[in-house]
């Protein structure tokens, strides 16, 4: 079968949607399908493979080497669609708002909804709404966007498919108890994933026996909440910058504890935190990570992010190996629900079932495909 993803922007960052297609397309590779990846921009493809470390040589094919936005967005992805259509897909899988109409069954990943709470939400939800007529299937990544998606889109629960993202579990090597570091896994430094939290929280543990890894890049926030901690205690800290995808693997296997005291105004289904269940790693996480991947009491504990509340839910799961063997043996089995293969399956069972998307919103419009078919477009480099 020939299949497409996309993504508007590109891969050479390790951020969760990039982990999710590199783990879908191989997947379907090795399921012995035809893929091809179709991005809008590519800066670096040093870089892409240094952060996402993919087991598979990919065909990635990039629309611009610098991110592209209004016309010169638009007119990289009509060519964009030419190759697609000349490629004669299946199933073309978004994980972006892409609005262009295409050859084979067209589904919409929505990964989050955070840019309808900026001043431009009207025009991200008008965009959508364009882009989401051009679909069979709209997939809800978790529990908690496919309700924020029946509001925001006025359509009944039973127009969107739930389909959580995916991770190839074959990367991730959990050690075993004994041989875990005394340590705790702040996974990004980008404002919503709130690094200062977790540094403030290892400053009331207040145990030097204790260490603290930190990926991302190295932020003046970061290095204010690591300045404010007691010499002692600095020293234990450890700033790895962005870390390529290899070291980030083994460093989830690694430690202890994962901390992930993210703010998402929607719950999302984080891939840095299916990193940490892969590896089995319990996780001490905020309540604005989806419950779907984040079960109190299950494979971590919900806390809030006051460094008194997060810094009791690390000691209880550095100092109490019973604990610990239960959130991790709970992680264990969770991670079967976002295995990359069966997550494809999922997808590509979408061919088999009456599209969804089209019988709540009325069917594609083939005079608006035959349209942007005949517009020119030249061919990609």
């Amino acid at each position: 079968m020939r299949i497409v993803l996309t993504r508007r922007e590109g891969l050479d960052s390790a951020d969760g949607v990039s982990i999710f297609i590199v783990s879908l397309a191989q997947a379907l590779v090795e399921l012995g399908h035809d893929v091809k990846v179709v991005i809008g921009c590519l800066e670096s493809r040093a870089e892409y493979k240094r952060l996402l470390s993919p087991r598979i040589d990919l065909p990635v094919i990039a629309l611009s080497s610098r991110p592209l936005a209004g016309v010169a967005s638009f007119a990289a992805w009509l060519r964009g669609k030419r190759l697609i259509d000349r490629f004669n897909p299946d199933l073309v899988i978004h994980s972006e708002a892409v609005p262009i109409p295409l050859r084979g069954t067209i589904v919409q990943a929505v990964h989050d909804l955070q840019p309808r709470d900026s001043r431009l939400a009207p025009v991200w939800r008008s965009i959508r709404r364009v882009s989401l007529r051009q679909c069979d299937h709209v997939v809800a990544t978790t529990t908690e966007l496919r309700n924020a998606l029946v509001q925001d889109l006025g359509r009944p629960p039973s127009a969107f498919v739930l389909i959580p993202k995916c991770i190839d579990r074959s990367l991730y090597h959990g050690r075993d108890l004994e041989t875990r570091e005394r340590a705790i896994l702040h996974a990004g430094t980008l404002a919503y994933k709130d690094p200062a939290a977790s540094i403030r929280a290892f400053g009331v543990l207040n145990d030097p026996s204790v260490r603290l890894y930190v990926t991302g890049a190295v932020t003046g926030a970061v290095q204010l909440a690591v300045a404010a901690l007691p010499q002692r205690l600095r020293d234990s800290v450890r700033l790895l910058g962005e870390a390529d995808g290899a070291t980030v693997r083994t460093l989830h296997g690694q430690v202890r504890v994962a901390s992930f005291p993210t703010r998402y105004a929607i719950p999302v289904a984080s891939a840095t935190v299916m990193e940490a269940i892969a590896a089995g790693t319990p996780i001490v996480g905020s309540a604005t990570l989806s419950r779907d991947i984040l079960v109190d009491g299950g494979n971590g504990l919900v806390v809030d992010s006051q460094p008194e509340a997060m810094a009791a839910a690390f000691r209880d799961l550095l100092d109490q190996d019973e604990l610990w063997l239960q959130r991790s043996a709970y992680a264990s089995r969770l991670i079967e629900h976002f295995d990359a293969f069966r997550v494809a399956e999922q997808y590509l069972g979408l061919l088999s079932v009456e599209p969804r998307w089209v019988a709540a919103s009325g069917p594609r419009s083939a005079a608006s495909i035959l349209t942007a078919r005949t517009l020119p477009a030249s061919d990609i480099e």
